[in-house]
């Protein structure tokens, strides 16, 4: 299987919703544009039988939200979240703290653990994304 992304940047511009009238309704709003914060790891070896968990976790309030899709295939783990889900979920408080709902700087962390035969091996990768609204 073989694919590429479309776009690697961590900014997530959308036009202004001129109907949101809360905080629930902009996390809504951008959670039916369907973008995503994706993910991927690859292995030293088949991890097809391996368990693998995976969270994204706001490093200042360290919120967790379990990753909404997480898969396998041989040697690389990979999976996302939707970027309504995460602003919703673990960026309230952040959105809710900023004087204006035009753009947010948003740090976070993915968790991802995979556990083959009784050996675990943890990766932490950090960085920041943006969300901005955009005639």
């Amino acid at each position: 299987m073989n694919g590429t992304i479309a776009n690697a940047s961590l900014t997530y511009t959308f036009k202004p919703c001129t109907h949101c009238r809360s905080l629930k309704d902009i996390c809504n709003y951008v959670y039916f544009q369907g973008d995503t914060l994706c993910f991927s790891i690859q292995c030293n070896q088949n991890i097809e039988s391996a368990n693998v968990t995976a969270y994204f976790e706001n490093p200042t309030t360290h919120i967790t939200y379990k990753a909404e899709r997480v898969e396998k295939l041989t040697t690389t783990v990979y999976g996302f979240s939707l970027i309504g889900s995460l602003l919703e979920k673990i960026f309230r408080d952040d959105i809710r703290n900023t004087r204006s709902f035009k753009a947010f700087k948003l740090p976070f962390v993915i968790h991802v653990t995979i556990d083959k035969q009784n050996q675990k091996v943890h990766h932490t990768f950090s960085d920041t994304f943006y969300v901005q609204f955009i005639d």
